[in-house]
């Protein structure tokens, strides 16, 4: 064990050892549900628990939304992050403690992989300072402790394992390198989509940078780059087939509009030029123009040594030269599509609305300014010298700590017993009863309450079901995440209505037997007929063609991968 641990690099220790004045702060009994998604960080988990534990090994259904109508909450939200705070759950952890132990986990994540990557590009000591400059810079911290936006601080922990998987595929084209990448690209895509949307044009772009600067424009060179890194790309988006194809082919069955438009209009939130470098900190929400309570600021330490690498980049030649160019011009260009001058640019995106907020881009500057900040270590004429002795290398990561160590500081908040219970859906959904209320395509009007509403609130079982035509009794016999039972007793057919919105891949059975359904207004909720006696009806989240399609793309792409990581071994036998 000695022997292993004294081969491990030296600078990570040191990556995980300066990581701890970032998730420190995670470490006390309280949390801070003051922060923006902070109750839907964990209560999201509880979601995902009850659906996962109701038999459905990758659940799409949230029973509580709505006053208790459900919601698809994770056939539209990519899910994996919750899928691995359900690990941890299932270890024995809380809900809030699981996500806790996910932020720590991504933190540490993110400075790895930072490591890794930069560590490729420019050599160690770059590394070293491009992981603690993206553990730190203000956004990055912005993400856990302002907005606590847990599956997309998750998806910046992949960025860089992202770029550092299509680098070396595009150094050396090999299948077990084509499937790493693919890998990358898939997890990115089902643990946060927006993150996936905003980085791809971006992972594009700097693929045909690599690859033009590797071939030189030479034909055969460039078509065996492109070959290969869009095979990875392919078999990125077949991995995430099994969320990817539901969603594109079943948004149309809820109310897109109502998380488009309103507070959620990308129109106001573009970020002003003064922003991006204000010292303010606050916890409060973005507003339009400059009403905003939270940081844009891009780090004042960071954008000092990104000057320093700009000024020697122009000026001097060094090893991946090209590379800290790009990235460094990347950042400008980022900045610019976050200011109010590229309107016309998001008037003409596609995906811009889904996007929502064009602040959400400090996530990509907060990748490319690390990469920038330290790439003058690569340069042997640089200020900041290449063979920096090694406590000034210290020193200088000390500083960037130091400079973000007021932003670490979360509102602390205790945790409520109800927090981690499916009623704190329910007073959220109270809390936001003017716009934010889920609705499904055939909702024709927003709830306001459901019969179920007191019941959660006195913390009574649920009844999951009534009688809206005809006398007689309904008893639940069972309600999980994606699924009820109830049984029914009348001296004559009734009409019986499930308190669940009507929504794509339902199914009701009989006595064990398929029956039709349909949706009544004015919320869409399921109704069956049931003839007279005692009967068993049971109401299932079933499969559609979009959903089977998913997983069987998903499962050929995974063994696809499989193969290519196996090739070299099986080929080598032969």
């Amino acid at each position: 064990m000695r022997k292993f641990l004294s081969k491990i690099d030296s600078n990570i220790w040191l990556v995980l050892a300066f990581s701890i004045f970032a998730w420190g702060p995670l470490l006390t009994p309280a949390y801070f549900f003051n922060a923006h998604d902070a109750k839907h960080s964990v209560f999201f988990l509880v979601e995902f628990d009850q659906t996962f534990r109701d038999g459905f090994l990758w659940p799409r259904w949230s029973p509580d939304f709505s006053f208790g109508y459900g919601y698809p909450l994770f056939n539209l939200y990519a899910p994996l992050a919750f899928y691995a705070a359900e690990m941890v759950h299932l270890l024995g952890l809380g809900f809030t403690a699981s996500v806790k132990v996910m932020y720590v986990l991504a933190t540490v994540g993110a400075g790895l992989g930072m490591y890794g990557f930069v560590k490729r590009l420019f050599g160690s000591a770059a590394g070293l300072v491009a992981a603690v400059v993206y553990m730190y810079v203000p956004f990055h911290l912005v993400e856990i402790f302002v907005r606590s936006a847990y599956a997309e601080f998750v998806a910046l922990a992949l960025i860089p394992l992202l770029f550092w998987a299509f680098t070396k595929l595009i150094a050396t084209p090999q299948l077990p390198r084509v499937a790493v990448a693919g890998l990358s690209y898939g997890l990115l895509a089902l643990t946060h989509h927006t993150t996936f949307y905003t980085f791809t044009p971006f992972l594009m772009v700097y693929i045909l940078y690599l690859t033009i600067a590797k071939a030189r424009f030479r034909l055969k060179p460039l078509l065996v780059h492109a070959l290969y890194t869009i095979a990875a790309g392919m078999l990125g988006v077949a991995l995430a087939a099994i969320y990817l194809i539901p969603v594109l082919a079943e948004m149309r069955f809820v109310k897109v509009e109502q998380w488009t438009s309103g507070s959620y209009n990308y129109l106001q939130h573009f970020v002003y030029f003064s922003q991006f470098f204000s010292p303010e900190w606050g916890y409060g929400y973005a507003g339009a123009g400059l009403l905003d309570d939270f940081s844009y600021q891009l780090g004042i330490v960071v954008v000092a040594l990104v000057g320093f690498a700009l000024v020697s980049t122009i000026r001097c030649r060094f090893p991946h030269r090209g590379a800290a160019l790009f990235f460094l011009l990347s950042t400008l260009a980022i900045i610019f599509l976050m200011s109010p001058l590229a309107r016309p640019v998001w008037q003409v995106l596609p995906i811009a609305a889904l996007v929502q907020f064009p602040w959400r881009l400090l996530g990509m500057t907060a990748f490319t300014l690390s990469i920038g900040a330290s790439s003058q270590l690569a340069n042997y004429k640089s200020p900041i010298a290449h063979r920096t002795p090694q406590p000034a290398l210290y020193l200088l990561c000390l500083v960037v700590i130091l400079a973000s160590f007021p932003y670490t500081l979360p509102q602390y908040t205790e945790i409520p017993d109800w927090a981690e219970t499916p009623l704190a859906v329910v007073k959220w959904d109270r809390a936001s009863i003017v716009d934010r209320v889920g609705r499904v395509s055939v909702t024709a009007e927003q709830p306001q309450t459901s019969p179920m509403e007191s019941q959660y609130l006195n913390g009574e079982p649920l009844t999951v079901a009534g009688i809206i035509a005809g006398s007689g009794q309904v008893e639940t016999l069972h309600h999980g995440g994606g699924s009820d039972a109830v049984r029914v007793a009348a001296a004559g057919p009734v009409t019986l209505q499930f308190y669940t919105y009507d929504y794509p891949g339902w199914r009701v059975t009989l006595d064990g037997q398929p029956i039709a359904h349909r949706y009544e207004p004015p919320y869409g909720l399921i109704t069956v007929d049931v003839p007279a006696g005692e009967h068993t009806v049971v109401l299932r989240m079933g499969s559609t063609p979009a959903r089977t399609l998913g997983t069987v793309v998903s499962g050929v792409a995974l063994l696809i991968m499989m193969g290519f990581l196996l090739w070299p071994a099986l080929t080598s036998k032969n």
